[in-house]
């Protein structure tokens, strides 16, 4: 029994375009957040919800993977597999938790994360809230991913590379896998079901399963390298943003002061501002047009505020440096070590990829970029001496020309105060006619440092010179900072390094997996009509009854019957397959004529949810079909491997039917936890709401004014839709 009604529960639908926008509207229809287009041209293929219903993955034909937390709509993370486009997503959890046994087993507790700057306003959020979905997670799951290319990827937690399955290599055939169309996983990580074309330019199809032991087998080391990996992904976009607010606090630095300095012009051309201003320094006269730009332009009342500027400059790179940067660093120091812990532990993790060698080096990196942090440190606390030192002389030497009184404790100035100044005119003022301050400039290019500081000043060769005994280690266990890479050089070495430590894991763990069953299957359209048939997969993890369903069309909606394979996983039935193909000429119950399948969906694991419009186009019926009755039917296919054919036809048996009169309903979204069902029209303007469980003392004519009520509501909603870029041409998805 279904019923027409409009829902007031918090659920969600997850509404995609052509523009490639993503919407997420309650069951009202009101809208909870938009996520944008990522580019002209790019559009969704695919989306799925994390089991939790947490996060949304979004796959797009860019090849990007974006994860959204769902509260939010904000993005928490984005990534891109190898730049083919995304076909298929499935997301499953492990059975059974494993989050404390592992965090206890193989690793300390997790240290607080740092704050991460909004590098535009200089300011803090809080602790990594782009990962604040990702987290304590008790359960492993795996984002299961699969490209235009035949490649398929496994990510731990959405966010972790853990495995890749090249199709063509473990099939053994001649001729190249294409397309991904659909992945089925069973729920404890063992088994895959997998849909992909068998080559471009034909209407054929090929169903595999591809087991994968060894992720069985090493649950907790992935949870554990998951979870560091988790960690150590934030602090690297942590080091990122704190390096972007650092160079734009030293560019701001550079607009203050050139927004004054820049108006000096000398006519001669043979002299620029530092030169005339040494001049002034060492014989202490000072020509016609520096007097003119010193008293008038700059002034001393515009000298003070250019003063309190660039040294606020300073202090926000200061704070960066010690506040973000040193903190994160710390921090990913301290994961890199235990990443090394335990890839020393090679009877558990070297089959899994995991290098001793490779993790010892993203540490030393680690402590490289930790030195030449400290000497950027150093050079900025020289700096800003050099700078104060700068303004107070050219203060009191404003003040001097305007025949102005001197403060006493301005009036004086040492040997040491006038070597600053040359120095700091010398080397970190002006170049080609422009402040540049280079001396912390060249610290945030990439490209080696045009000024090298004394070996007596950066941090590193001062501790090397004062524990003369450092030198009788191992030079493998040594950082090793070089002394002309700049910060942002030594940072991108660190990033390399973390990602080679990571590297060899997804091949390894895809190079064990195996493929025991294949099949065949043409079916009855043209080959670019494929990316138009209409796939749907289940994993039924009963104590009894273990399996993964997969069925789909025999041709583009709308088509006349569909396919239902069922791949057993549990031990006693595995890697039995059975399979048939169910025609809606043989459909007890329904009114006689001909039917056309719009949309079929698995509702839970005893129900299939179908939409059938009749010949005309005219009327829609909405079928529930059990799937007990269903797999009875199923006959087992013999050959594992070779073509699948079936000129059998089985009986449907439905359980109950809905006909909607002069109602064309093409897209159909369940949600069975939740109950509900959405229905879209077909020029998908129109959407009906059905509480799919409804207790049985309940009047037929409360159900009719239910019905009658989300009519209306049906027509409000495309008066108020008017924007057809927002609700025309979707996709939908219900959450779990």
């Amino acid at each position: 029994m279904i019923r027409n009604s409009l829902l007031t529960v918090k659920t969600e639908l997850v509404q995609y375009n052509s523009f490639g926008e993503v919407f997420l509207r309650r069951l009202s229809w009101s809208k909870v957040w938009k996520l944008p287009k990522t580019g002209d041209g790019i559009k969704v293929t695919a989306i799925v919800w994390r089991p939790d219903s947490v996060v949304l993955a979004v796959g797009y034909s860019s090849g990007d993977v974006t994860l959204v937390d769902v509260e939010s709509g904000d993005v928490v993370h984005t990534f891109n597999p190898c730049g083919e486009a995304i076909t298929a997503l499935s997301w499953e959890n492990s059975i059974t938790s494993i989050n404390k046994e592992a965090e206890n087993f193989l690793l300390p507790d997790l240290l607080p994360q740092p704050s991460k700057v909004n590098s535009s306003k200089l300011d803090t959020g809080s602790m990594l809230e782009g990962y604040k979905g990702l987290k304590n997670e008790e359960l492993l799951s795996l984002l299961w991913i699969g490209l235009k290319n035949g490649l398929v990827y496994g990510y731990a937690f959405g966010l972790f590379p853990c495995c890749l399955l090249k199709l063509s290599e473990l099939s053994g055939l001649n001729e190249t896998i294409g397309t991904v169309r659909s992945i089925c996983p069973n729920g404890d990580h063992s088994q895959l079901c997998i849909l992909a074309d068998v080559r471009a330019g034909r209407s054929e199809v090929l169903l595999i399963t591809v087991d994968t032991p060894l992720i069985t087998y090493c649950l907790k080391e992935l949870y554990g390298l998951g979870v560091l990996y988790r960690q150590i992904s934030g602090l690297m976009d942590c080091l990122i943003s704190a390096q972007k607010a650092l160079q734009e606090a030293w560019e701001d630095a550079l607009v203050d002061l050139e927004s004054k300095m820049v108006r000096y012009d000398n006519n001669d051309g043979q002299s620029s501002l530092s030169v005339d201003l040494m001049e002034l320094l060492m014989f202490g006269h000072a020509g016609i047009k520096l007097e003119k730009f010193l008293v008038t332009d700059l002034t001393d009342k515009g000298l003070k505020r250019i003063g309190q500027a660039v040294e606020l400059s300073y202090s926000n790179m200061q704070k960066l440096l010690i506040k973000h940067i040193v903190c994160a660093n710390y921090q990913l120091s301290h994961y890199l070590t235990q990443l090394c812990g335990l890839a020393k532990q090679e009877d558990r993790f070297s089959c899994l990829g995991l290098q001793v060698n490779l993790c010892l080096n993203a540490c030393r990196a680690a402590g490289s970029f930790t030195a030449k942090t400290a000497e950027l440190q150093q050079v900025i606390d020289g700096s800003i001496k050099y700078l104060k030192t700068f303004f107070r002389w050219l203060y009191v030497t404003i003040l001097r020309l305007s025949d102005e009184p001197i403060p006493p404790e301005l009036a004086t100035s040492t040997q040491q105060d006038v070597r600053f100044i040359a120095n700091f005119l010398a080397k970190d003022f002006e170049t080609d006619g422009q402040v540049r301050l280079d001396r912390i400039g060249q610290y945030l290019r990439n490209e080696p440092l045009t000024s090298i500081a004394s070996s007596k000043t950066r941090p590193w060769d001062m501790l090397a010179e004062t524990c003369p005994t450092i030198t009788n280690f191992p030079e493998s266990d040594l950082f090793q900072p070089r002394a002309e890479r700049s910060l942002v050089q030594e940072f991108t070495h660190l990033e390399q390094q973390v990602k080679a430590s990571f590297e060899a894991i997804p091949s390894a763990v895809g190079q064990t997996a195996s493929l025991p069953f294949m099949t065949n299957l043409t079916l009855d359209c043209q080959s670019d009509g494929l990316d138009k048939i209409k796939i749907i997969s289940r994993s039924i993890n009963q104590p009894k009854d273990r399996c993964n369903l997969i069925g789909l069309t025999n041709s583009t909606t709308p088509s006349s019957g569909f396919y239902l394979f069922e791949f057993a996983s549990e031990k006693e039935r595995k890697n039995l397959t059975r399979a048939a193909f169910f025609s809606f000429k043989r459909c007890n119950h329904l009114p006689p004529g001909e039917y056309k399948l719009s949309d079929m969906q698995f509702y839970n694991d005893e129900i299939m949810s179908i939409l059938l419009l009749t010949e005309e186009n005219t009327n829609s019926i909405f079928l529930q079909l059990s799937l007990a009755l269903l797999r009875e039917q199923l006959a087992p296919i013999m050959s594992r491997r070779g073509p699948f054919n079936s000129s059998f036809q089985s009986d449907l048996f439905a359980s109950s039917f809905r006909v909607f009169n002069d109602f064309q309903a093409t897209a159909l979204g369940l949600s069975s936890s939740r109950k509900v069902a959405a229905i879209f029209s077909a020029a998908k303007r129109k959407v009906r709401i059905f509480d799919m469980e409804v207790e049985e003392e309940e009047d037929v004519e409360d159900e009719d004014q239910d019905i009658e009520d989300v009519s209306d509501l049906s027509q409000e909603i495309s008066k108020d839709g008017g924007n057809q870029k927002d609700v025309s041409d979707v996709d939908m998805a219900v959450s779990p």
